[in-house]
């Protein structure tokens, strides 16, 4: 027993050592000379209900501390206590109730108060929140954390002339503070009052005139009130404050723009697109209208590239950056210098689908077979859905005569097509050249057929699969009524005119052919054109005539 009462005595003087140290409300009874069985027992569960705090055992602690409050009303520290671990457990009506006990047993302590007033303002009670914080100011008018409480509550139910007071009674007592500047200068916003707004904002710059902020907010009031001209005055003195400030300059090129000076405009921008600081989304948000009256004024096509190049040196491994400068390079006709950008921007984000598209559109115009085949390799595996990737492999493939590793590319990539006649009818019309090479002729007719049901006025289809039906001599009444509507399309192709002669050759009307052949070469020649002219004449028995189309023949390039 007297180990136990040891061990408890020892608690009693470290709770006590506790509370005083963090400055708590004092317990008359401690002191007192006369120990009833009451008190005893008084103090024995409010002792235990401290253990149990300490050890984080709250709901056993709130036990001993209610049992305490039930042998003595009239000590408030155990109303405190208790309030303190309702609102732990985010009891805030029970930890209201309590701590309004506790300040009313002792409506001088400096904890309970402030312990009352913060559960009034959670509760958002403010009105009487505001009592309570008019006595504590009274109590301690030198804490300023009362002053500004008690403006928060006025702000809360609007009474923001009232708020203004209290902040102008602390700052009489300490003196200018941009904080409070700030705050005043925000109710005053709310208020309309721009011009007090104003005052507050220079009041600050006056005392701090190194306050970055102040000139920001001095700025954007003075646009409030669309005084744009003391706005940017204000800026072109922040500049100067801080010049690297990147977030200035973007705004003064805003009034530089605005103003129609687009010099100042560009070296504005040539700042801000320089700063690693600012997000790269909003340099580009700032190109877009750039580009999109390049169309409109091309004066502003060079710094407009420059900013461009200035933004993929700082955001080197941002695609959408070189993404952007490739779409320009293009448009200007550059389209070598495209092809490396958009070859960056799959590099740094292989999933720009559209840049995919655009860097294989280029190899195909360059001529890059090979390299074409690779990449829109990679592009089938990144987007096995997609159709285009798997017939730009294709047409790569064919290019280089590959005719056998373009077949499987345009059948599986025709099976992804939706609700796109042409694609499927080129793809078809692909895939009948491919089975025509390899000699594979009714799987070729299946395809051209294929192609024509997508698109009937396919030219290109209508031609190529004219000309093959007539170089096997197959089905030429077909081939010639399909050859006459490319000539009825377009009246004035040359190919297409030598389609349909040979078509007649192929039918051994000569003469017809004779004179279809001669309007091809009036508009254009080629050693194809020659040769077949050639051939008809050695058919009419005009062979000195034909030797002569044979030997000028070689003199000119094909143009099939």
């Amino acid at each position: 027993m007297r180990k136990g009462l040891s061990i408890f005595l020892f608690l009693f003087f470290c709770f006590n050592a506790n509370i005083n140290a963090q400055k708590k409300p004092k317990k008359n009874w401690i002191n007192k000379e006369e120990d009833s069985k009451s008190d005893y027992q008084y103090k024995t569960h409010f002792y235990l209900a401290l253990k149990e705090k300490s050890s984080e055992n709250f709901d056993e602690a709130l036990k001993h501390f209610i049992k305490c409050i039930k042998m003595n009303p009239l000590e408030a520290v155990s109303f405190y206590e208790a309030g303190l671990i309702y609102r732990s457990q985010n009891n805030l009506e029970k930890s209201l109730e309590y701590s309004k006990k506790a300040a009313e047993i002792e409506e001088e302590n400096k904890w309970y108060l402030e312990f009352y007033s913060q559960n009034l303002y959670n509760r958002q009670e403010f009105f009487k929140a505001i009592k309570v914080y008019k006595k504590l100011i009274k109590n301690y008018p030198k804490n300023q954390d009362y002053y500004i409480q008690l403006a928060d509550c006025y702000i809360l139910l609007y009474k923001l002339k009232e708020a203004i007071k209290v902040y102008n009674n602390l700052e009489i007592q300490k003196g200018i503070n941009p904080q409070l500047c700030i705050k005043k200068h925000r109710i005053y916003l709310d208020l309309k009052d721009f011009n007090s707004a104003i005052k507050e904002l220079k009041k600050i710059i006056s005392e701090y005139p190194e306050d970055k902020e102040a000139y920001v907010l001095l700025s954007d009031c003075y646009i409030l009130n669309d005084d744009f001209d003391n706005a940017f005055e204000v800026l072109k003195k922040l500049a100067e404050i801080d010049p690297s400030s990147s977030s200035v300059h973007l705004t003064l090129a805003d009034f530089y723009i605005k103003k129609g000076d687009t010099e100042n405009y560009f070296k504005e921008l040539e700042i801000v697109f320089l700063s690693s600081k600012i997000d790269v989304q909003i340099k580009i948000k700032k190109l877009i209208p750039l580009l999109q009256s390049l169309s409109e004024d091309t004066t502003l096509f060079p710094k407009t590239l420059q900013l461009c190049e200035t933004l993929i040196s700082v955001h080197v491994t941002h695609a959408m950056s070189h993404y952007i400068y490739a779409d320009l390079l293009r448009s200007n006709g550059e389209e070598e210098r495209a092809l490396k950008q958009y070859k960056l921007v799959i590099k740094f984000d292989k999933n720009q689908k559209e840049a995919w598209s655009e860097l294989l559109f280029l190899e195909l115009q360059f001529q890059n077979y090979n390299d074409m085949i690779i990449e829109s390799e990679q592009a089938i595996e990144l987007f096995p859905t997609n159709p285009i990737f798997y017939y730009l492999n294709a047409l790569a493939n064919y290019n280089i005569s590959n005719w056998e590793e373009s077949i499987y590319p345009l059948e599986t990539g025709a099976s992804f097509i939706y609700n796109n006649n042409n694609l499927s009818s080129e793809m078809y019309s692909l895939l009948g050249g491919a089975y025509n090479e390899l000699k594979k002729f009714i799987e070729s007719d299946n395809a051209y057929e294929k192609a024509l049901e997508y698109s009937p006025d396919n030219v290109q289809v209508l031609n190529n699969y004219a000309y093959y039906l007539s170089l096997r001599g197959e089905n030429l009444e077909k081939a010639k009524q399909m050859s006459m509507k490319t000539i009825e399309m377009f009246p004035k192709e040359a190919n297409y005119f030598d389609t349909y002669a040979w078509i007649l050759y192929k039918m051994k009307n000569y003469k017809e052919a004779k004179i279809w052949m001669q309007k091809a070469l009036d508009i254009s020649e080629s050693q194809t054109f020659y040769d077949h002219m050639a051939d008809i004449l050695t058919e009419l028995g005009e062979l000195e005539e034909a030797e002569g189309y044979r030997i000028i023949a070689p003199k000119h390039e094909d143009n099939e």
